[in-house]
């Protein structure tokens, strides 16, 4: 069995294993649970609104394959890079616990009432939940996080000179741990808002999380068509610089705040797209602009686009 089918196999058995968990549940427990029953609860711990027993299976359910099917493309994809397959962990066991968990919660405090006013009050025991939900991404980003990496083979070539005919792609990545301790807490913010409020109130910060960790970190990759970054472990928005609008390229090391701060800056002499303060790859444009890319073994990406750049010249 090749390491993939392992990968996506046991991503597969975990998918359906906690799928099961719901449905068995429920079914367990469904002659002890008021029908509709309490799937709401202010913060004050009293509950505010309810729904029916199937729907709100339905509803976990629902989101709960969204996010597993949606995991297992993405790390079906992009399953030959570690941290690929690491994200894939991470968001599978991280949701798989919280959606467990909440279904486990709401059956607690709804077990043995007669209708879904008399409830038990929910608050503090959330806090416990979404612990064990982020400690479970921890474990499954480690969890996954080995094997074999495309990014090693790439990057561990160091010849940069070009023979005729000879092409050569360099890949470089980095992450902003600020953006994504940010994006994590405010998914959690989100999750709370949901249960004690309504789901139009935790739509803002479940957008502003996921934007978070979308841009959190960023690939960067040189090649004869020029220089592409793409964000996030999505590898989407990208930006591509053409080979013929660059001059030339040298690295330098920059703070942050000197090219207009963190994330995608536009200033009126130069762009930067900045994770960290530090090396940083800078692209001379034709425009007479400079595009500043914070990004890891800057000089030897400087090295090759000035040998793709001499080399288009002579053609």
């Amino acid at each position: 069995m090749t390491y993939r089918t392992r990968f996506l196999a046991a991503s597969v058995l975990w998918v359906a294993a906690v799928t099961a968990v719901l449905v068995v549940g429920a079914l367990a427990l469904r002659d002890r649970l008021p029908d509709p029953i309490a799937s709401h609860w202010s913060f004050s711990g009293a509950p505010n609104d309810s729904m029916s027993l199937t729907g709100f299976l339905v509803f976990l359910l629902v989101g709960w394959l969204a996010v597993g099917v949606g995991a297992l493309w993405y790390g079906a994809r992009g399953w030959r890079l570690r941290r690929t397959r690491a994200a894939t962990g991470a968001i599978l066991a991280a949701a798989g616990v919280f959606v467990v968990g909440l279904s486990a919660l709401t059956a607690w405090v709804n077990l043995d009432a007669v209708e879904w006013r008399q409830a038990g009050s929910l608050s503090w025991q959330v806090v416990p939940m979404l612990a064990a939900a982020g400690i479970a991404g921890r474990v499954g980003w480690f969890a996954c996080n080995r094997g074999p990496g495309e990014e090693q083979d790439l990057a561990s070539g160091s010849e940069l000179a070009l023979k005729a005919g000879e092409r050569a792609v360099w890949l470089s990545s980095v992450s902003s741990q600020v953006l994504r301790v940010v994006g994590v807490v405010v998914l959690l913010v989100a999750a709370v808002t949901f249960i004690f409020q309504t789901s139009q109130v935790a739509l803002a910060p479940l957008l502003a999380g996921a934007a978070c960790l979308a841009i959190s970190s960023a690939r960067v990759q040189a090649d004869e068509r020029g220089v592409r970054v793409a964000f996030g472990p999505q590898r989407w928005p990208a930006r591509r610089i053409r080979l013929a609008q660059i001059e030339g390229a040298r690295v330098e090391t920059r703070r942050a705040l000197e090219v207009g701060g963190w994330g995608y800056r536009v200033l009126p002499s130069s762009t930067a797209i900045m994770m960290r303060s530090g090396e940083c790859l800078v692209l001379r444009l034709t425009s007479g602009r400079d595009f500043y890319i914070s990004v890891d073994h800057a000089e030897r990406g400087a090295a090759l686009i000035n040998a793709l750049i001499t080399e288009n010249s002579a053609l």
